[in-house]
């Protein structure tokens, strides 16, 4: 006689898309408690997010896409990328919201400044805001088994991740903060485009005509970055707080006028973060690749942080490695020890780093001599 099939046991549906709350109960570390004891809060929070997908250029520059998130219901919606669009956003928001009351969260990644001013004007209206990096998105869009890619698709993903994660909130900087920063940024895109025409230069051309082209607009590059340098500078010099940080950067050896400017457009708030976590959010912290007895990679530099101070803090390393007389017998003992050059310069520059928040926490001056006593 044929054997008798035993029950298949009836199984649970899969998540489609949308995380359920059993799966993500109780406390996120370092983060509050999405729900309470398994409890799911009614209405407590209405998540809102607006994506920004960096493969969709044109479209970010034009239009938002809005995900709004109520319970288990979602509604899209469309707007365009003007003070008019974020108007119609607010009216389609008291449309949407069955308790106006309730509490608002709106998340969207960092993708330049693009969403910087439609993030001002929510965090202006009272709406809670967190900008977030890119991978975290991605990352979380992956854990979902995601498949498809549009602006609507992404923007669930995001609210989703904001629901279940409750992201850090976004402070927007101080207006003059933010002039430093597109400044500076924009002294920098001025001396790479320099570089760029020099090169040209060097190649050599045929026609006088291109050669001269060249010549005026290397005259016209030379005005404009010192015309944006003495911006920064004024700028700088006109803030108490910039004044005194430029001060004490520029007193730990390797730091120069431009670079200490650089550091305080990208760094404002550095004195906020911990040696360790400021090393990572540059970039500069080691990343190990190991697995089991078998797998054991060399390890490097994790490059995941600000590429810009990552660069900058290269650079000023180049010459502290020189001249810092605090870091001569630890560049002396990484030569004995057998360390590569990239990796004694790495190494330096996560030094300055840390030099650099320990001057502005405390506020007090580098001690450049290797006898005298330091706050570090």
């Amino acid at each position: 006689m044929p054997r008798a099939k035993k029950p298949v046991p009836e199984m649970e549906p899969r998540c489609r898309g949308r995380l359920s709350t059993e799966q993500y109960a109780g406390r996120w570390p370092g983060q509050q408690p999405d729900y309470k004891d398994g409890q799911e809060r009614r209405n407590s929070a209405v998540l809102l997010e607006v994506p920004w997908t960096s493969s969709a250029s044109t479209i970010s520059k034009l239009k938002f896409d809005v995900v709004l998130i109520i319970g288990e219901r979602s509604k899209h919606a469309v707007f365009s990328n003007t003070e008019a669009g974020f108007q119609q956003l607010l009216a389609w928001l008291g449309k949407q919201r069955p308790d106006p009351d309730c509490s608002l969260h709106a998340c969207m990644e960092a993708t330049g400044n693009w969403g910087l001013d439609l993030a001002d004007f929510l965090h202006g209206q009272g709406v809670q805001v967190s900008i977030v990096n890119p991978l975290r998105i991605k990352a979380f869009g992956q854990s979902e088994l995601a498949r498809n890619k549009n602006d609507k698709l992404d923007a669930g993903v995001i609210a989703r991740f904001c629901r279940s994660q409750n992201p850090p909130l976004w402070v927007p900087p101080a207006p003059h903060l933010r002039e430093l920063r597109e400044l500076v940024r924009r002294c920098n895109a001025l001396k790479d485009a320099r570089v760029q025409e020099t090169n040209r230069q060097k190649s050599g051309f045929a026609s006088p005509a291109v050669a001269k082209s060249i010549e005026a607009h290397l005259s016209w590059l030379d005005r404009q970055i010192d015309e944006v340098s003495a911006a920064v500078l004024r700028l700088v010099q006109g803030d108490t707080t910039l004044r005194k940080n430029l001060s004490l950067l520029r007193s730990i050896t390797g730091f120069g006028e431009v670079s200490a400017a650089i550091l305080l457009a990208e760094l404002p708030n550095i004195a906020d973060f911990t040696p360790k976590a400021l090393a990572a959010f540059v970039g500069l912290s080691p990343k190990e690749h190991s697995s089991g007895s078998s797998v054991r990679r060399p390890g490097r530099m994790s490059k995941v942080g600000a590429e810009r101070l990552r660069g900058t803090l290269f650079m000023c390393a180049f010459s502290a490695k020189r001249f810092n007389p605090r870091l001569a017998d630890f560049v002396q003992r990484m030569k004995n020890a057998g360390k590569a050059p990239k990796v004694i310069l790495v190494a330096v520059a996560r030094k300055l780093l840390v030099y650099a928040h320990a001057v502005i926490r405390t506020q007090k001056p580098f001690q450049p001599l290797p006898n005298a006593p330091s706050s570090i």
